[in-house]
């Protein structure tokens, strides 16, 4: 630590050097926007989907939605209060000649919107005028498109856009949805637009927007807590450059090495700022307490410039183990990830292990020259309620050793109460609650499925014969029909077949024949479905996407068990890949599922990696078995808490247990280094008064600084991080409860016995100088 002392100055100019040079590289890290990226290239649904794309041209629709008052043309004065009505009337069913030609001109519009497939935009005035002049025709042909192109009102309508993938469009798709909202803007009434990518869009907008606004605030933030704590602009500056620097370097090495951010690792930014703030804190108080302790034992001390440089040398030397175990530490919780099946997951796991490397390393070089630098080098000030702090931390000190049982059986309880809520936990697949109830995609979303229909897509595809028979086709019509009956008591599915198209009405000479005649006169209507050329079927599926995740997750094993035992039972109808249901509204509905399945195992594996690495750190299994309860107690009391009160996990809480775990670990590991610091020469008791006046003040203070931190996403408008934020603060302050209350317990009950020399002439300095600290400023 001298060597690096002595250069200090070389190694911070060094720095300075390679942050400037890394900036333009920072910049090339791009955002990965699809939420295909979310799945690993060999996943079953991924695969089905992507050749179900190859076949039908995609499967990405936005539904653009508005109420007419007289949609329909009937004579009536008195409009039908309901599509039924409607129907009743003995007219042929027809759309209204006005909102018929707004209908076409408003399709037109938006089918030339560069990423929008022209040839496939539906729409009910296109439908019905291409339809036979045939009432019974007609009318089943709507009852067939309630929900997707009429509402049951006989008011409501839409437009169906299919959109181009991204890679063959010749706009962004941010282009492409911000001109259809344009569009729609100006359209007569309350128009809604909405759609599964639409959310993934609005998603990936909102995170990335808020994860560049909170990271900038939150620094902000933790800038002026230290400015609070330590009143001193160097100790300000020193930290934000550190982590300033630390952020644009790993941004940087991730741009060389072709990585993407992710809708998780957008967060980075933020979390690599907490780290090196609570690390850089650490360092800050305890060379605070050591020019403390050298002033009470030598005024004179801190005078002569000479002086620093000893001063940080010791500083760094003390500290240098607890930096790289506490870095350490918290890479393993985060590469505890690297279990998870969601790929973006699975990097962000190794960004932030890089990140907190990166870290880990800018700490010995930016911080030898903050402690040791300058003629005139003040002692870091004390909070103005610090010495109300000493004193509640050394009350709390004298609780646990006067009162442990108590104390003990209390921490019991409450981690008794807690670990039955964490097997109640459930999903939230619930897409629209990722939003606030105030955003125009909620409100959107709302508009359509309350009044028109599902706007969850999805479907289950299979392979046909060369040449579709009647056989066949009624094969499939006997599938349609129990799909149908499955679902015929839940208003939130509607099932779209070929065979639906079939059954038209006049049915002449079986359904091949029906179809080959549907086909010359609305050959949208059959490709929707079949491509000969593919020899590929679909039936659709169009489900709510405000409804309960135990639903959701219900409709999906539903429909998959129905289709897997039907066509277990018909072994003649040949399948290249087993029928399953698939769609954008599957992957969402997995994704959360895997990422609760994922937290299981992550934080199996992060508690497993911590204890290897206490446990060489301190050499001892007592230790890191100890140092792991402390962190466990609040994970187990907020994810217990989540559960008893009913919360459902989104993408935002599956992380939680291994990310606290990773940097509730860090406070931890400073409190043990220094109770066996002082144990050298105290006794237990003594040694615990020791590290509470020290380590204790210094894990309030980086708590604070990371809560601070964390608080800030709660502003974030996308409601996943809202809830990462504030339960991962409320984690960190179970964090301080368990290394202040908790872990001097524990340390207490295990601890070797006392010798009768343990209290000697240089335990009661430390005493001294720990008790007597608050009388300097």
């Amino acid at each position: 630590m001298r060597q690096l002392v002595k250069i200090r100055n070389y190694l911070l100019v060094s720095a300075a050097v390679i942050v400037l040079a890394a900036i333009p590289l920072s910049e090339r890290l791009h955002f990965d926007q699809t939420i295909e990226s979310f799945f690993a290239a060999d996943n079953p649904d991924l695969v089905i989907l992507k050749r179900s794309r190859r076949d039908f041209g995609g499967d990405e629709f936005v539904i653009v939605a508005w109420s007419e008052p007289r949609l329909f043309d009937v004579p009536d004065e008195t409009y039908p209060s309901s599509l039924e009505d409607v129907l009743k009337v003995d007219v042929l069913p027809a759309v209204n000649e006005d909102v018929s030609t707004r209908i076409r001109q408003n399709a037109e519009r938006l089918s030339s919107v560069p990423g929008v497939n022209g040839k496939q935009t539906q729409h009910l005035a296109d439908l019905l005028a291409a339809a036979p002049r045939y009432k019974p025709t007609r009318r089943s042909m709507l009852r067939m498109f309630e929900g997707t192109l009429v509402g049951q009102d006989g008011r409501t309508t839409g437009i169906m856009l299919e959109l181009q993938p991204e890679q063959a469009a010749e706009i962004s798709r941010a282009e492409t949805l911000a001109r259809i909202r344009e569009i729609a803007a100006d359209m007569q009434g309350d128009v809604a637009v909405a759609g599964e990518p639409v959310q993934v869009y609005d998603m990936f907008r909102l995170v990335e927007e808020d994860a560049r606004v909170l990271f900038l605030v939150s620094l902000v933030i933790l800038a002026i807590v230290l400015w609070v704590l330590f009143r001193g602009l160097r100790w300000v500056l020193a930290p934000v450059g550190l982590v300033l620097g630390s952020v644009v370097v790993t941004r940087a090495i991730l741009a060389l090495v072709g990585a993407e951010l992710s809708m998780v690792s957008s967060m980075l930014s933020s979390l690599v700022t907490v780290i090196g703030i609570a690390t850089s804190m650490h360092v800050i108080v305890h060379y605070r307490d050591l020019r403390n302790s050298l002033l009470l034992n030598d005024p004179e001390a801190t005078g002569p410039a000479g002086d620093f440089p000893a001063i940080a040398t010791q500083t760094l030397r003390e500290m240098a183990a607890p930096i790289c175990w506490t870095c350490l530490t918290t890479a393993v919780g985060f590469a505890s990830l690297l279990v998870s099946q969601i790929t973006p997951v699975r990097s962000f796991s190794v960004m932030m292990s890089l990140a907190t490397g990166v870290v880990m390393v800018a700490c010995f070089v930016v911080l030898p020259a903050t402690l040791a630098s300058g003629s005139r080098l003040k002692v870091p000030s004390r909070v103005p309620l610090e010495s109300w702090l000493d004193r509640a931390l050394l009350l709390n000190c004298r609780t646990v050793e006067q009162r442990p049982m108590i104390t003990g059986i209390v921490c019991a309880a409450l981690f008794v109460v807690a670990i039955p809520g964490v097997f109640r936990l459930q999903l939230e697949t619930d897409f629209s609650r990722n939003f606030k109830k105030s955003s125009t995609i909620v409100q959107a979303l709302e508009f359509i499925e309350t009044r028109l229909g599902g706007a969850g897509s999805w479907e289950v595809s299979f392979d046909t014969p060369e040449k579709l028979t009647d056989s066949f086709l009624r094969d499939i019509q006997r599938l349609t029909d129990q799909l149908h009956e499955l679902t015929d008591d839940d208003p939130t599915i509607r099932i779209l077949s070929l065979t639906d198209v079939a059954d038209l009405p006049p049915r002449l000479f079986g359904p091949a024949k029906s179809l080959a005649r549907i086909e010359r006169k609305q050959p949208m209507l059959v490709r929707n479905f079949y491509n000969k050329d593919a020899n590929r079927m679909r039936i659709v599926l169009r489900s709510v996407e405000q409804q309960s995740s135990e639903r959701k997750i219900a409709q999906i094993e539903e429909i998959r068990s129905c289709v897997q035992q039907f066509f277990d039972k018909r072994p003649d109808l040949e399948q290249s890949v087993p029928p399953s249901a698939s769609g954008m509204f599957v992957l969402l509905a997995e994704l959360i599922q895997s990422l609760l399945s994922d937290q299981l195992k992550s934080f199996v594996v992060a508690s497993s990696g911590i204890l290897i690495c206490m446990a060489i750190a301190f050499r001892s299994l007592r230790i890191a078995v100890l140092s792991l309860l402390p962190n466990m107690f609040p994970v187990a009391i907020v994810m217990g808490a989540l559960g008893w009160i009913g919360m459902p996990v989104n993408i935002g809480t599956a992380m939680i247990t291994s990310v606290s775990m990773g940097l509730t670990v860090d406070s931890t590991i400073h409190y043990i280094t220094a109770f066996e610091r002082a144990r050298q020469n105290c006794s237990v008791t003594e040694a615990l008064h020791v590290a509470h006046a020290g380590a204790g003040r210094a894990v309030v203070f980086a708590h604070c600084a990371l809560v601070a931190g964390f608080l800030v996403l709660t502003a974030a408008r996308f409601i996943p991080l809202v809830y990462f934020g504030a339960l991962l603060s409320l984690a960190l302050v179970g964090g301080v409860f368990g290394d202040l209350v908790l872990l001097p317990l524990l340390l207490r009950w295990t601890a070797p016995k006392d010798s009768a020399n343990d209290a000697d002439q240089a335990c009661q300095s430390d005493v001294a100088a720990a008790e007597l600290a608050d009388s300097v400023d």
